[in-house]
Parts: structure tokens; C-alpha cells; sequence
């Protein structure tokens, strides 16, 4: 399949998925087996995997969330003088103490061998959710601040 079908295929997908949810994608990135989207509106994540015929789908409500952080998985060659990255992912935080981290898979080294554009990817993706959750905490304690 063509990269441009796919990126349309993928893209309906996530497209689907917010109306589903009655959100609507208002930024997307897509990245050969992943895209990731955000209704900054309804402050929501959808994120949508496929490799081989494995699916993944995810939808999360931001103001659930506490915060959001890139892991990058690396290890090392015997002489411990290169570094190569085995995974790639965004670990969102939940508010609630007693719910696991969200985990999304960007990039594993079984999967792909070039990390590259999903490092700079989810960098981006990783400053673009901290700026909402960080807009929502201000927003919501100049809110309290007025009452």
C-alpha cells in the first residue's frame, strides 16, 4: 500500500474514532505505522497503531491526565561505547494515584529500525500535550481564583 493511502486510511481511522467519542481532530501527525491526534477543544488524545494485523486504539481524556513524559528505552554495545534506542513511548500520568501510566508505542526496535523521525515526533507531541495540560491548570485555577 502507498504511503499517501495509507496516511488516508489511517487518517479516517482516527477520524472515526473522535466522532465516536463526539470530538473532532483539530491536529494530526502521521508517521508510517501510527498516528496520533488531539481535539484540543474536547481536550482529547486518540492514537491509532497498526502493525501487521495487529490494531491499536486509544482515546484519553486530557483532564484525567497529570502529566505526559517520552521514555526512550535504549541499550548499549558490549564496549558500552553505542547507544541504541529499543523504544520509543509517551507515558501519560493519570490525576488518579491508583491508575497504571498510558502507555504509547511509537517506535520498537522489532518492529522498525529507523528511530529517528519517532524520536523528533514524539518530542513534539510530548510538548504539544504538557502545553494543554499546562493551559487547563492555569485556566482551571484562574477559574477558582474568580469564585
Amino acid at each position: 500500500m502507498s504511503r499517501k493511502k495509507q496516511e488516508k486510511q489511517f487518517l479516517q481511522t482516527l477520524f472515526n474514532s473522535a466522532e465516536k467519542q463526539n470530538c473532532k481532530i483539530t491536529q494530526h501527525e502521521f508517521c508510517g505505522d501510527f498516528i496520533i491526534g488531539l481535539d484540543d477543544t474536547a481536550n482529547a488524545l486518540f492514537f491509532y497503531k497498526k502493525k501487521n494485523e495487529e490494531e491499536t486504539k486509544i482515546h484519553i481524556h486530557l483532564s484525567d491526565i497529570q502529566n505526559c513524559k517520552m521514555i526512550t528505552t535504549c541499550r548499549s554495545n558490549e564496549n558500552n561505547n553505542l547507544k541504541f534506542t529499543d523504544k520509543v513511548e509517551l507515558s501519560l500520568m493519570p490525576i488518579t494515584k491508583n491508575k497504571p501510566n498510558i502507555l504509547l508505542e511509537f517506535y520498537n526496535t522489532q518492529d522498525s529500525f529507523q528511530a529517528g523521525p519517532d524520536l523528533l515526533l514524539v518530542g513534539k507531541w510530548e510538548r504539544i500535550i504538557n502545553e494543554l495540560l499546562k493551559y487547563r491548570k492555569t485556566t482551571s485555577l484562574e477559574t477558582s481564583l474568580k469564585l
